[in-house]
């Protein structure tokens, strides 16, 4: 799940730490999206986009976010997967016609429809929703200059690069309250601060044959959340994570495993433990 959900639109009255909480089980998931898998395979991919709406709204029913000043917050996703089929058709075909030059304009209109059909709503009936307003033209400026300068560095440029990326979506998305704009989002992390972060993680990373990738993706983690900012209503708040490397690499090893063992039918359990875990760790404050 990305962490720039509507989770992090909020308020509340105490510095008191806000979570969410996950309800959803593996065989819920299973008789949810099991047909959906099936159809993916059979269709050669066509399916792909209702199966990944079907799956997001899934997830976000049974995500609930609190305790804030309005209550608890549930969330919804409106998308559909005809609307994203043709997203993705366009999309593609364009970025092939045009040698690649169109990806950014596509990128784009793929965060547009995530944030713009996700929705928070308070226990009081306010609704939240997020808007993107980037476009194709400085997103190029971005994905370009980025990619070409990590190339040319050999992949020491790619801290840097993410920051960057992660701060031109961010500072495009604003929050909207009831339908009228109310916020924004920031992020502050620059890649100098994650460079070190991401150099040991990769040499850790290859030293121990992959153990600690795990280890790895929780600092990634914690450093992407402590570095977002939301801004509503003249607050802010910073996003934060308490999860550890030692109990993702035990969810991860005990998942692949019993996934492998049983033939691909525990992922969904798998799938339900780890989006349970994720979103469990997730911390927000007021700043």
């Amino acid at each position: 799940m990305s962490t720039n959900s509507p989770a992090l639109v909020l308020e509340r009255g105490s510095n008191a730490p806000m979570r969410a909480n996950f309800t959803g089980t593996g065989g819920e998931m299973f008789g949810q999206l099991f047909v959906g898998l099936l159809l993916t395979g059979l269709t050669l991919g066509i399916y792909q986009p209702w199966f990944t709406v079907r799956l997001q709204r899934y997830l976000y029913s049974k995500i609930t976010f609190g305790r804030t000043a309005r209550g608890n917050l549930r969330f919804e996703f409106t998308g559909a997967g005809g609307e994203l089929f043709t997203i993705g058709l366009v999309g593609m075909v364009l970025t092939v016609i045009t040698l690649g030059i169109y990806g950014p304009w596509f990128y784009c209109n793929l965060i547009r429809f995530f944030t713009d059909h996700s929705a928070a709503i308070a226990e009081d009936g306010t609704r939240y929703q997020l808007k993107f307003d980037g476009t194709g033209g400085p997103m190029f400026v971005t994905l370009f200059v980025g990619q070409l300068l990590t190339m040319v560095t050999l992949g020491i440029y790619l801290p840097w690069f993410l920051c960057k990326l992660e701060r031109a979506i961010y500072s495009q998305t604003r929050i909207f309250e009831d339908g009228q704009s109310a916020g924004g989002l920031d992020f502050l992390g620059t890649g100098g601060a994650l460079f070190g972060q991401y150099l040991i993680g990769l040499i850790l990373t290859g030293l121990t044959l992959g153990i600690y990738l795990a280890w790895f993706e929780v600092r990634l983690e914690k450093f992407m959340l402590e570095n977002t900012r939301v801004r509503i209503h003249e607050r802010t708040f910073a996003g934060g994570y308490d999860g550890t490397g030692g109990q993702l690499f035990a969810k991860l090893f005990v998942g692949g495993l019993l996934t492998g063992l049983t033939l691909g039918i525990y992922y969904f359990w798998f799938l339900a433990s780890l989006v349970h875990y994720q979103l469990s760790h997730i911390v927000v404050r007021e700043v």
